[in-house]
C-alpha cells in the first residue's frame, strides 16, 4: 500500500464533470419540471427538497469523519484517536481496523436512515397534510410523500459509500459513481414526466438513482482481494461501540459546525421573505444560487484533494501537502475571481437575454457579496486543512458567528432601512472581525510560513503546473 494518495488527471477531469452533472441534475429536468407540473406540484416539490436539505443535517458531520479516518487506515495508522492522528504508521493495511470501521459505519447509517424515516412519516408527513390541504389539492400527493420519504431513507442509508471510496483515494470511482447516479435521475426523471406521472415520476427516479450510486460503489470499492481479506475478521459489537466512540467525539463537533453553517447561509433567506418585497427576495437569492455556484466549482479542486491532505497528514509530509494545498488554493482564487467577473459583466445581458422575471442586485452589491463568499470559502478550506488533522477548534465559534449573523440579520431588517445591503454587511462583518483571518493564520503557523508566502506559493504552483501540463516535463 502506498503511503499517500495520488492524485491523477483522471481524478481531477472526473472531479470536474462530476460537479457539473450534480448542477446539471437539477438544471436539466427544471423546464420539464415548470412545463409539465402544475403550479401546486411544483410548490410541493420545493418544500419537499427543502425539507430533504433540512434532514441532511442528521448526518451530523459523520461522513467527512468516516472518509478521514479510512484515509487514515489506508495510510497505514494501526490505531484511531479522538483527537489527533497516529504518525507512527507503516505501509501494512490493519484490515481488522478497516473492517470495523466498515461495520460501524453501516451501523451509524443505518440507525440515522430510520431516524430520518421516522421523522419524515410522522413531522414531515403532518406539515406536507397543512400545505396540501389534507392531501386533496395534489393528485397522488400521500403516494408521492411517502415515496419522496423512502428516496431519502436510502440517500441517507448509502452515504457512507462515498466515505469508503473517497477514503481510499479512489477519487475518480467515486466521481463516476455520482456521475451515474445522476444520469439515471435525469433520465428516469424526464422519462417518467414525459409519461404524464408527474410529481410521482419525479420521486420515483429520486427513489431508484440512490440504488445505482450504491451498486457502483460497492463495484468499486469491495474487490476481490478486499473482500478476502477482511471477511476473515469476526467483528464483535463492543469494538464496534468503541469505535463509535472515537469517531463520535469530532462528528459532534462537525455537526454543530453544520448548524452554524446553515444558520450562517439560511437564515438570511428566511428572514427576507418577512421584511423584503417579493422582488428583493427573489434578487437575493438569484444571488446567493449564482455566487455559490461559482464558490462550488472553485472548491471543486480543493474538495478531490482532501483526501490526499489527510493521508499527507497520517504520512507527516508537510512540504507536500504546503504545495498540494496551495495549488488547490490558487485554483480557487482563479476560478472565483474569473466568474465574479462574469457574474458582474456577463450575467446581467445573460438574465435580460432570457427574459428573466428576476434580476440581480447592484453591481456594488454584487461585487460586495462576492468578496465576502470569496473570503469565507478561503476560510472554510483553510478550516478543512485543520479538520484533517482530526481536530475542531471552531465548533463553538461557528455556533456564535452563526448565531451573531441570524441576529444582526433581524436587528438590520427591523431597525434600518439597509434592505438587502443590510444582510449581506451583516454577514460580512461578522466573519470578517473573527473567521475570515483566524484560521488561515491557525494552518500557515503550523506550516511556518505566512499568508502573503502562501499565496506566492499558491500562483507559482498553479503557473508551474500548468506548463507542466501543457509542454510536459
Amino acid at each position: 500500500m502506498d503511503e499517500t494518495i495520488h492524485l491523477s488527471k483522471k481524478d481531477v477531469i472526473w472531479g470536474y464533470i462530476a460537479q457539473f452533472f450534480s448542477i446539471a441534475s437539477g438544471i436539466i429536468t427544471l423546464p420539464l419540471i415548470l412545463h409539465i407540473l402544475s403550479k401546486e406540484e411544483i410548490g410541493m416539490n420545493y418544500l419537499m427538497l427543502t425539507i430533504g436539505s433540512l434532514v441532511a443535517l442528521f448526518d451530523f458531520g459523520f461522513a467527512p469523519q468516516f472518509g478521514r479516518n479510512i484515509t487514515y487506515i489506508f495510510s497505514g495508522a494501526q490505531i484511531l484517536k479522538k483527537e489527533g492522528i497516529e504518525t507512527n504508521c507503516n505501509k501494512e493495511v490493519n484490515y481488522r481496523l478497516l473492517s470495523t470501521m466498515i461495520n460501524t459505519a453501516r451501523f451509524v447509517y443505518r440507525r440515522l436512515a430510520f431516524f430520518v424515516l421516522f421523522f419524515m412519516l410522522s413531522i414531515g408527513t403532518m406539515y406536507i397534510y397543512k400545505v396540501t390541504a389534507g392531501f386533496s389539492n395534489i393528485h397522488n400527493s400521500f403516494i408521492i410523500w411517502i415515496v419522496y420519504s423512502i428516496s431519502t431513507f436510502f440517500n441517507i442509508y448509502y452515504t457512507y459509500y462515498s466515505s469508503l471510496l473517497t477514503g481510499k483515494g479512489l477519487i475518480m470511482e467515486s466521481k463516476k459513481a455520482m456521475i451515474y447516479s445522476k444520469s439515471a435521475y435525469i433520465i428516469l426523471t424526464t422519462v417518467f414526466l414525459l409519461l404524464g406521472w408527474g410529481l410521482l415520476g419525479v420521486s420515483l427516479a429520486n427513489l431508484i438513482s440512490p440504488f445505482v450510486n450504491r451498486y457502483i460503489s460497492y463495484h468499486y470499492f469491495f474487490t476481490k482481494d478486499l473482500k478476502q481479506k477482511i471477511s476473515s475478521y469476526h467483528i464483535t459489537k463492543k469494538e464496534e461501540v468503541e469505535l463509535f466512540k472515537i469517531i463520535w467525539y469530532n462528528a459532534k463537533k462537525l455537526g454543530l459546525v453544520f448548524i452554524g453553517s446553515y444558520a450562517i447561509t439560511k437564515f438570511g433567506m428566511f428572514l427576507s421573505g418577512l421584511y423584503l418585497s417579493l422582488s428583493d427576495v427573489a434578487s437575493y437569492g438569484l444571488l446567493i444560487q449564482l455566487v455559490g455556484l461559482i464558490g462550488g466549482i472553485a472548491s471543486t479542486l480543493f474538495s478531490i484533494y482532501e483526501p490526499r491532505f489527510s493521508a499527507l497528514r497520517v504520512t507527516r509530509q508537510k512540504k507536500l501537502l504546503l504545495k498540494d494545498f496551495a495549488f488547490s488554493m490558487g485554483i480557487y482564487y482563479c476560478i472565483f475571481f474569473i466568474g465574479s467577473l462574469c457574474l458582474v459583466f456577463i450575467a446581467p445581458s445573460a438574465l435580460a437575454l432570457i427574459k428573466s422575471n428576476a434580476n440581480l442586485p447592484s453591481i456594488s452589491l454584487v461585487i460586495l457579496y462576492s468578496i465576502i463568499i470569496l473570503l469565507e470559502g478561503n476560510h472554510s478550506n483553510f478550516s478543512t486543512i485543520i479538520v484533517t488533522g482530526n481536530s475542531i477548534p471552531f465548533m463553538w465559534v461557528s455556533l456564535i458567528t452563526g448565531g451573531l449573523i441570524a441576529l444582526f440579520s433581524y436587528l438590520t431588517l427591523t431597525f434600518t432601512h439597509l434592505g438587502l445591503l443590510g444582510l449581506i454587511l451583516a454577514q460580512g462583518i461578522v466573519q470578517l472581525s473573527y473567521n475570515n483571518w483566524k484560521w488561515p493564520q491557525v494552518v500557515c503557523k503550523e506550516l511556518k510560513i505566512n499568508f502573503f508566502l502562501f499565496l506566492k506559493i499558491a500562483f507559482k504552483e498553479v503557473s508551474n503546473r500548468f506548463i507542466l501540463l501543457c509542454y510536459g516535463r
